[in-house]
């Protein structure tokens, strides 16, 4: 009989815990509809049993899936980019296009050689503005003495180099639209950077 009562006050004891453990908004409600204790002595409650952790982390709601969105794959990417380019815009505009798919600039440390020519250090000295666009194109890699230069980029989530091909006046990099002096003539995602 012993252990019937103690196991009915366990559970009584486990149900009381319970009820006990309501949201505060309730018990504020309670408390303020119910009129004031008279100034008498506190009664001498029972100690609360210690939260169970295994029962709080059930109880907590799952979180929220992440709002962040996958990485595209290499494939998804290429055709993004491609979807952006047209042959014959202006380089002003097909910059801005790859930039904002996530290509970078490839930078060739010889650009100035392949651009201005083997002794561009002394030419860069006498005439800087003939080697600005270099710095001004990190991705730029060569032009010839046809107006036909060489980009390259690269991105995190693609294997190989987008190369692109324009013509015209490089200093006309930053122009914009159908009238702008250099223009892309064409591009491929290319195994390795040239």
């Amino acid at each position: 009989m012993k252990l019937v009562h103690s196991l009915s006050a366990l559970a009584l004891c486990a149900v009381m815990a319970a009820c006990n453990s309501g949201n505060a908004a309730s018990e504020a409600a309670a408390a303020t509809s119910a009129p004031p204790p008279a100034a008498t002595a506190p009664a001498e409650a029972a100690p609360a049993p210690a939260p169970d952790a295994n029962a709080q982390a059930a109880a907590m709601p799952a979180a929220a899936p992440s709002a962040a969105p996958a990485p595209a794959d290499s494939a998804t990417i290429v055709k993004n980019t491609e979807a952006a380019l047209s042959k014959g815009m202006a380089y002003g505009d097909f910059r801005k296009a790859v930039l904002a798919q996530g290509w970078q600039p490839l930078v060739d440390p010889q650009c100035k050689a392949n651009v201005v020519g083997g002794k561009y250090e002394k030419i860069c000295k006498a005439d800087p503005g003939l080697c600005q666009v270099c710095d001004d194109l990190p991705e730029l890699n060569s032009c010839s003495g046809d107006a036909h230069c060489l980009v390259q980029f690269t991105h995190a989530g693609v294997t190989g180099v987008l190369q692109a091909t324009g013509y015209g006046e490089a200093q006309y990099w930053k122009d914009s639209g159908k009238d702008s002096g250099f223009k892309v003539t064409g591009w491929e995602l290319a195994a390795k950077a040239d």
